[in-house]
């Protein structure tokens, strides 16, 4: 006890690195199935968002990396084919303009560019404001369904609280504004780099 007393900071301070090794052994051993559950529910949600049987290739592993601008690189690009054809194509892309942090998105598109539908895999947002951009929380999702880059033009790819053409979630207007930029984000990439998209080798990762 005499000894504490006399030298209290070198005790504290083995203390605060034992706790400190402590803390970072349980994240390792954590972090991998963390990160092995996000992509299963990510995998999960690819497959929803196609019509059954409406593909016949493996979409989760015929993909490939992307840089799309403004958005945190690089996104995961997966391709739905039938007999070889083009079917889809499903952008797995994260944008860093959530109001509480990242917010990852699966983007679905037909390849003239048509959005089939959008579903949100991860975010921070606040609950019960921001985070009904769960489409199991409501249907503001859904509203992307059947748009396009010219459908509105690009330029109202924005909250309609901000000049634009999409509603936006009560008292969540910059939720509201990242998901509407990113998904735009996308489309715009996907018109640009349409001609390829199907051709590029799938990664081997």
């Amino acid at each position: 006890m005499r000894s504490f007393r006399q030298h209290p900071l070198p005790v504290l301070g083995l203390v605060a690195a034992a706790a400190a090794v402590l803390l970072a052994g349980v994240h390792q051993w954590t972090a991998g199935p963390i990160a092995e559950q996000a992509e299963q529910r990510a995998h999960a949600t690819l497959t929803q968002l196609l019509a059954e049987g409406s593909y016949d290739n493996d979409p989760i592993h015929d993909r490939f990396p992307a840089w799309i601008a403004g958005l945190e690189p690089p996104s995961t690009i997966h391709r739905a084919r039938r007999a070889g054809e083009p079917i889809a194509l499903l952008a797995d892309v994260t944008t860093t303009e959530g109001y509480s942090g990242p917010i990852r998105l699966l983007i679905a598109l037909r390849p003239d560019g048509e959005v089939i539908g959008v579903r949100v895999l991860e975010h921070r947002e606040t609950p019960g404001l921001g985070d009904r951009i769960e489409s199991d929380r409501s249907d503001w999702i859904r509203q992307f369904e059947g748009r396009a880059l010219g459908d509105p033009p690009a330029g109202d790819w924005r909250p309609d609280r901000r000049g634009g053409a999409f509603d936006t979630l009560s008292s969540a207007t910059i939720t509201s504004a990242a998901v509407i930029d990113a998904i735009g984000r996308v489309l715009a990439w996907q018109r640009a780099n349409r001609e390829r998209i199907f051709e590029i080798p799938a990664s081997q990762e």
